[in-house]
């Protein structure tokens, strides 16, 4: 890596070697340094209660020189938080754990228990070598190495060539072992950087919806990892979570060989990246996908654009829309007033969109437009406990119901000279509930049930009908998340 430096294993961007510090020091550095920590303090506290029966607790100084260092450690690194010298901590653990070779009863104990002692406080120096950075490794082997020839040299008073030269040529292996972990450790923090760097810009170098996903063995499904304008993918639900959106979309994305396209994903092993033709409901479509991990199955997928149907399909809203536009601007007569409600209902009979609506509201301005302009005379009052009667709905047909609903009631009272016409509007539950009094219930039911638009949006809008001492509509209420999307 050019980025690196090749002697002590350093990167030359001083930020990025901070930042690679601090993450080396909360994964690893950190939890290993406070268990070796409670360890220390535990076997040191336990060897001075055993071996004082022994003899003098005051000659056990090494073991309270070790317990103090290892109190004053956990105080002023893990305690105080003084991260930045969680380094030089591990590094003087490991060599205090060189002088425990002066801590050995030679009267008392056995060659075995000398051998076993040993091996076991190499285990603890080789965790802290690999934790450890490169530089700061160099430090703790070189001191290991002086100390045990010197201390050997001193308690046999002689020098022994043999284990020199064993010692020398360990202490190599053990740093060159060290240089490869940090290297390659090191290695895996630029990769990841750049991963990371890549999926923020993802959205910059494509334009076109798309998301990445991974395929997780353990728990046998894809997992969402990246997305940009997902909900521009056809059947995407935006009362799902994103994942399980994708996942649905993948099961539900049918390919040339009446394969979906999760299924299609999970055979592929040498081809990296294609085209696909999908077919979803009535809309056909292409996506493009790209594995992005030889070892793992990561895909990207894109978008491409749609096909010529659904451009029309496109098209017919945008005249549906400018139509709606057209009847509202010319209706100023009343013949045209009621040509003009009955397109706009053939055009909004299957726009199906769920939203808060003011119920109350509503009622109060449809009667407003009729009186206005078709009926004069006409005359209802409304008759509501609630300043605001909110209710979720199929906006579009309910205004259907709801013109076609008064339109009925406006010419019974017209043609029959009735008089004033009385609504009461009042929760029921969830829903709404809308009496209708002083009304000709048998006009009303024949005119309501010969209704073309009622009869085909009752059935969203409506949950029951009674006629009792007056005509009793039940407006059904759809609270976010209780309905499946029509």
């Amino acid at each position: 890596m050019k980025n690196i430096k090749k002697c002590f294993m350093s990167f030359e961007n001083l930020e990025l070697e901070k930042r690679y510090q601090l993450e080396r020091s909360q994964s690893i550095k950190k939890p290993v340094y406070t268990c070796m920590l409670c360890l220390s303090f535990i076997c040191n506290i336990v060897a001075i209660i055993i071996r004082s029966t022994q003899r003098p607790v005051l000659s056990l100084y090494l073991n309270w020189i070790l317990t103090l260092s290892t109190i004053l450690q956990f105080i002023f690194v893990i305690v105080m938080r003084k991260v930045q010298f969680l380094q030089f901590g591990i590094t003087f653990s490991s060599i205090m754990i060189g002088f425990l070779q002066l801590n050995v009863d030679q009267q008392t104990e056995t060659k075995s228990e000398f051998y076993a002692y040993g091996n076991a406080f190499m285990q603890y120096q080789a965790v802290l070598y690999l934790i450890s950075s490169f530089n700061h490794a160099i430090i703790q082997v070189t001191i290991h190495l002086i100390l045990r020839i010197l201390i050997t040299i001193f308690q046999s008073n002689k020098i022994d060539w043999l284990l020199v030269g064993l010692g020398i040529i360990g202490g190599l292996l053990i740093l060159i072992a060290v240089h490869q972990n940090e290297y390659r450790s090191r290695q895996n923090f630029i990769q990841n950087l750049k991963e990371n760097q890549l999926q923020d810009v993802y959205s910059f170098i494509i334009q076109k919806p798309f998301f990445k996903i991974s395929f997780s063995e353990g728990q046998l499904m894809f997992n969402l990892n990246t997305k940009y304008q997902i909900d521009q993918f056809p059947g995407f639900d935006q009362y799902y979570c994103d994942g399980c959106n994708i996942r649905n979309l993948m099961r539900s994305y049918i390919i040339d060989k009446k394969q979906n396209v999760e299924s299609f994903l999970l055979s592929q092993k040498l081809q990296t990246f294609g085209q696909l033709l999908i077919t979803f409901k009535k809309q056909t479509f292409q996506i493009k996908y790209c594995r992005v991990d030889l070892q793992q199955q990561n895909y990207l997928i894109i978008l491409q654009e749609m096909d010529i149907q659904d451009k029309y399909k496109i098209n017919i809203e945008k005249e549906q829309q400018k139509l709606q536009s057209f009847l509202r601007v010319n209706s100023n007569f009343r013949y045209k007033k009621l040509f003009n409600w009955g397109v706009l209902s053939i055009v909004l009979l299957n726009n199906k969109t769920i939203q808060k609506i003011d119920l109350k509201q509503v009622i109060a301005r449809l009667i407003n437009i009729y009186k206005k302009h078709l009926f004069p005379n006409l005359t209802i009052e409304i008759d509501c406990d609630e300043k605001n009667l909110y209710i979720y709905s199929f906006k579009n047909q309910l205004q259907i119901f709801l013109m076609q609903t008064f339109e009925i009631i406006s010419k019974i009272q017209y043609f029959e000279r009735k008089k004033d016409v009385f609504l009461i509007l009042k929760r029921k539950g969830c829903d709404v509930l809308i009496k209708i009094f002083n009304i000709n219930q048998t006009q009303f039911n024949l005119n309501f049930c010969q209704n073309f638009f009622i009869q085909r949006v009752q059935s969203l809008i409506i949950n029951n009908i009674q006629n009792l001492d007056c005509i009793c509509l039940e407006i059904r209420n759809h609270p976010i998340g209780s309905f499946n999307r029509q």
